[in-house]
């Protein structure tokens, strides 16, 4: 059995699809299953496994079209199943195609593409894509692939009738001490892109509504993204006098495992997250989570690791209030539910082994 993936970048920087389309290569690649990854090479490729084939960048236009994918699609091994990451761009569209040529089974994993949100950003592009070739794609598709049953919700609303099969993102564990040593201070951790649907003002109005209740805390906002909202943040925080918020920046491996590991806390707030790829590389730190209810981590409410609440400042607040008085007892045990609730469902062994009973059953 010989399996494509595609993606239009395999980039560090460019967040979940990237990894977690890397960490399920992996796995299949350590079970003895023979998967490839097709993308453009960013110039800062994820990795340099030999599975990963990275075409010279030739992208043009806001489709991502690129010669060099298509040749390297067309000359390059024959597989039996080829499975596509991602929506709107030349890549997933062009592996649809090259599969229905040759009477290949393919998957689309959209990874959250078709939420309302992902809809309504740039939607005269989406809306010609899904004219030109994207529902055409989707409709024809073996299965699509979605990681949670919100999402399968949403392809649903919109008309497929193709079959869903939920595969959550999944999890290169690397198991290591959780952190004994209490902090001196309450240390709150936002990790994520800095992008308005990640409602991170509403997190900073809500510390800024604790007042003196957040004097033995911090806050810290680790990531990059757009300018203009960042000013924005980074105003609020000076015209508040928000002395304990750190805006440190974007991290990635071994720095942004030891920040994650010192946290008290991690916030996810977004109006809406397909999977959010950063609760799960917290709780395996073995730190508790709070999320709104735009995630799908209900689950941190029925395995007792966090809170999953509706949005607005004031739930927020409350929450982070509750989460100050928890005991360092009380914290460390509900981490330690987190953790194993990742190991059982969102490790890379355990979603490898799902998707190759799919890959099996569609051959």
């Amino acid at each position: 059995m010989r399996i494509l993936h595609t993606i239009s970048g395999l980039s560090k920087s460019s967040g979940g699809p990237s990894s977690c389309t890397y960490n399920l290569l992996k796995g299949l690649n350590n079970a003895g299953v023979g998967a490839d990854v097709l993308t453009i090479n960013s110039g800062d490729v994820i990795g340099n496994d030999n599975f990963i084939i990275a075409v010279d960048n030739d992208a043009q236009n806001p489709f991502v079209y690129s010669k060099n994918f298509r040749d390297q699609l067309r000359d390059g091994k024959q597989y039996d199943i080829y499975h596509a990451n991602g929506l709107w761009t030349y890549p997933s569209h062009a592996t649809a195609e090259w599969a229905i040529k040759n009477n290949k089974p393919f998957i689309i994993a959209p990874h959250g593409m078709l939420y309302p949100a992902g809809l309504d950003s740039k939607p005269w592009k989406k809306r010609l894509a899904l004219a030109l070739f994207q529902r055409r794609d989707l409709n024809n598709a073996t299965l699509i692939q979605a990681t949670c049953s919100k999402e399968a919700e949403y392809i649903e609303a919109l008309g497929f009738k193709t079959p869903i099969e939920i595969i959550p993102n999944c999890l290169d564990i690397k198991l290591s001490p959780i952190r004994e040593k209490e902090n001196s201070v309450k240390r709150f951790g936002f990790v994520g892109r800095i992008n308005p649907i990640k409602n991170i003002h509403l997190l900073l109005e809500a510390w800024a509504k604790l007042g003196n209740k957040t004097d033995n805390c911090e806050l810290i906002i680790a990531g990059d993204g757009d300018v203009l909202y960042k000013k924005q943040l980074t105003d609020f925080v000076t015209d508040k006098g928000l002395s304990n918020v750190v805006f440190c920046g974007f991290l990635s491996g071994n720095e942004l495992t030891e920040m994650v590991s010192s946290f008290d806390y991690q916030l996810l707030v977004s109006k809406s997250e397909n999977f959010g790829m950063v609760i799960p590389e917290a709780l395996i730190c073995g730190v508790p989570c709070i999320a709104t209810q735009g995630t799908p981590w209900e689950e941190l409410n029925t395995h007792n690791c966090g809170w999953w609440i509706n949005d607005g400042v004031d739930n927020i607040a409350s929450t982070i209030e509750n989460a100050i008085s928890t005991s360092e007892t009380n914290r460390k045990e509900m981490g330690l539910r987190g953790r194993q609730l990742v190991i059982d469902n969102y490790s890379v062994n355990a979603v490898t082994k799902k998707i190759i009973d799919i890959y099996k059953k569609m051959l």
